[in-house]
C-alpha cells in the first residue's frame, strides 16, 4: 500500500514541523497522519497502527497489562492516552475501497483496535525472566556467582523496567564518610545497640536485594518488618532512603490488608519495592501474602479491565510501632516470610536532620548505590540475609505476643514418633504454661481450637483417638505434667 500523509489542518510546512517534534529520540506516537485505509476494517487499523508504531518507537511488546518500548536504558510502559490519541488519528481517514467512505470511530471500535494491537505483539512472560542485576545510570551491573560486580553497557535483553539514578564504577566499595547522611542516619538509628553495625549491614543487603529484583527468587524471601515502639527513631527514614534509591516508578505503597484485593495487588506488577507504614496480622497470614512474598502467579486487574497475571518481584518493607497481633495464631509459613528489625532509639531533637532519608536519596544517590552493591554482594554469597540475633529475639518476642499456642510449642513440646499425650493433659499443660507468661485464662483457645493448631503446628503430630480417650500422638511435652 502506498502511504498518503493527509494533514487535517494546516500548511504541508506546519505539518512537516509537527512531524519533526521528537520526544526522547523517538516520534511521538500520535505525531502521524493516517494513510488511506483499504477496507477500515479495526484489525486492519491495528495492523497500520503497529507498523506506525514500530517505525517510532523501535519493537514494541504487551506484557502484563501494558504496552511497553525499549528507551536506551530499560523498557518503558506507553502512556494508554497516548496510543488512545494515535488510534483517533485515523478517524476520518479515506477507505480506498469506497468512494465518499471514511474511517468513523466511536469509543467500542477504538478498544477492539487496541485489543487487536495487542495480539499482534503479546509476550506475556516476557518480564519474568529479566537478567539479574541492577540497571543503573551508568550501565547495567552483573554480578557473578560468588557475588563480584562488573559493569556493562545498557541493553534491550536485560528486560530492565527501571533505571536507578545512581551510578556505579568497577571498584567502588560501598564505604561510607563519617559526614555522609547515609552514615549519618545508621549510627542515629541504632546508636548503642549492641548489634548495630548488623542492623546497618543488613540494611544494605536488603537494599541491594530490593536493587536486584531478587526478594521473591531468594532461597528464604522474607518481608521486612521495621519495628520501633516510640517515635523519631529512624525507621521512617530508612524506608524514604531506600524509596530513593530507586525511581519513583519502581516503587508502591500497598499495605498488606489491600493485597487480597485484585484492584490493588495489580499495583506490584514490575515493582522493584513495596514500603508502607501500615501492618495487619490478619492480612499477613493469609495465602495471597505468603503467594507474593514468595513469587507466586497472582492475578490482579484495573478497574473495567481484563485480569492480568505476573509474578511478583517487590521486596516488601513495612514500618510499625505496634506488632500486631493474629487471628487464628502466627504459623511457620508465616514466621518463615518476617524479618523484623528492632528500632531501640529515640534520635534527640539535636541530631536529626530532617527528611534526611529522602535527602540521601538525592544528594548521595551514587554513595547509597555503592552501599546497596555491596549489600547485594554478600546476599548472593551468602544465599540468604545476615539476620542479626536481636530480630530473631524480636520475632520470638512477637510469635510469644501474637500465638500463645505457636509459641507453647516452641517451648515445650518436642516430636517424639510413638509417644502419645492425652489432649486433656496436653491442654493443662498449656494453659499453665500461657497463665504464667501473662496470657489471660478467659482468652485463650477452647480445647478443641487447641488440639487442631497443635496438630497443624508439628510435623508429624496426629490425632489419636481410644475407647476412653483422645490424645495428640508424635509429641513430647517437656516440663512437668
Amino acid at each position: 500500500m502506498t502511504w498518503q500523509w493527509l494533514p487535517p489542518f494546516g500548511s504541508l510546512q506546519s505539518s512537516q514541523r509537527f512531524l519533526a517534534k521528537r520526544n526522547n529520540g523517538a516520534f511521538l506516537a500520535t505525531d502521524f497522519y493516517p494513510p488511506v485505509v483499504r477496507i477500515g476494517s479495526e484489525v486492519e487499523i491495528a495492523h497500520l497502527l503497529y507498523k506506525i508504531l514500530a517505525d517510532r518507537l523501535g519493537e514494541f511488546i504487551h506484557a502484563e497489562g501494558r504496552f511497553w518500548h525499549y528507551v536506551g536504558t530499560h523498557w518503558e510502559p506507553i502512556a494508554e492516552d497516548a496510543l488512545r490519541r494515535a488510534v483517533h488519528r485515523f478517524d476520518g481517514a479515506p477507505v480506498e475501497t469506497e468512494r465518499t467512505g471514511m474511517v468513523k470511530l466511536n469509543t467500542g471500535k477504538i478498544n477492539s483496535i487496541l485489543r487487536e494491537l495487542e495480539a499482534l505483539c503479546v509476550d506475556a512472560k516476557f518480564f519474568e525472566t529479566p537478567v539479574q542485576g541492577i540497571n543503573c545510570a551508568s550501565g547495567f551491573i552483573q554480578f557473578n556467582a560468588i557475588g563480584q560486580p562488573d559493569l556493562s553497557p545498557h541493553d534491550r535483553a536485560h528486560r530492565c523496567r527501571h533505571t536507578l539514578p545512581g551510578a556505579w564504577s568497577v571498584g567502588s566499595a560501598g564505604n561510607l564518610p563519617e559526614s555522609s547522611l547515609l552514615r549519618q542516619l545508621l549510627d542515629g538509628s541504632f546508636m548503642g545497640d549492641p548489634d548495630a553495625s548488623e542492623k546497618a549491614a543488613l540494611l544494605a543487603e536488603i537494599a541491594g536485594v530490593t536493587a536486584l529484583g531478587l526478594a521473591a527468587s531468594m532461597r528464604e524471601p522474607k518481608a521486612v518488618v521495621l519495628y520501633g515502639m516510640t517515635a523519631e527513631n529512624g525507621k521512617s527514614q530508612i524506608l524514604d532512603m531506600i524509596r530513593g534509591l530507586l525511581p519513583a516508578s519502581a516503587v508502591c505503597s500497598i499495605t498488606a490488608a489491600k493485597m487480597g484485593d485484585e484492584r490493588h495487588i495489580v499495583g506490584l506488577s514490575g515493582k522493584l519495592l513495596n514500603a508502607t507504614d501500615e501492618l495487619s496480622g490478619e492480612a499477613i497470614a493469609s495465602d495471597t501474602f505468603k503467594a507474593i512474598i514468595t513469587g507466586e502467579p497472582v492475578e490482579g486487574r484495573d478497574v473495567y479491565k481484563s485480569r492480568v497475571e505476573f509474578r511478583p518481584r517487590a521486596q516488601h518493607v513495612f514500618a510499625t510501632n505496634l506488632l500486631p497481633p493474629y487471628k487464628g495464631g502466627m504459623d511457620r509459613g508465616v514466621r518463615r516470610r518476617l524479618l523484623v528489625i528492632p528500632f531501640n532509639r529515640t534520635v534527640p531533637i539535636r541530631e536529626r536532620i530532617e527528611h534526611i532519608g529522602q535527602r540521601i536519596g538525592v544528594e548521595e544517590a551514587d554513595l547509597l548505590l555503592a552501599w546497596a552493591v555491596a549489600g547485594a554482594s554478600r546476599v548472593i554469597r551468602q544465599r540468604c540475609y545476615s539476620e542479626p540475633a536481636s530480630s530473631k529475639s524480636a520475632l520470638l518476642e512477637w510469635l510469644y505476643k501474637a500465638d500463645a499456642i505457636q509459641a507453647w510449642i516452641e517451648d515445650c513440646v518436642t516430636t517424639c514418633e510413638g509417644n502419645w499425650v492425652p489432649t486433656s493433659v496436653a491442654y493443662e499443660q498449656f494453659c499453665y504454661w500461657a497463665v504464667a507468661e501473662g496470657h489471660r485464662r478467659e482468652r485463650l483457645p477452647l480445647v478443641n481450637t487447641f488440639s487442631d493448631r497443635v496438630i497443624l503446628g508439628i510435623t508429624g503430630a496426629t490425632t489419636r483417638r481410644t475407647s476412653k480417650k483422645r490424645g495428640i500422638a508424635g509429641i513430647m511435652i517437656s516440663g512437668p505434667l
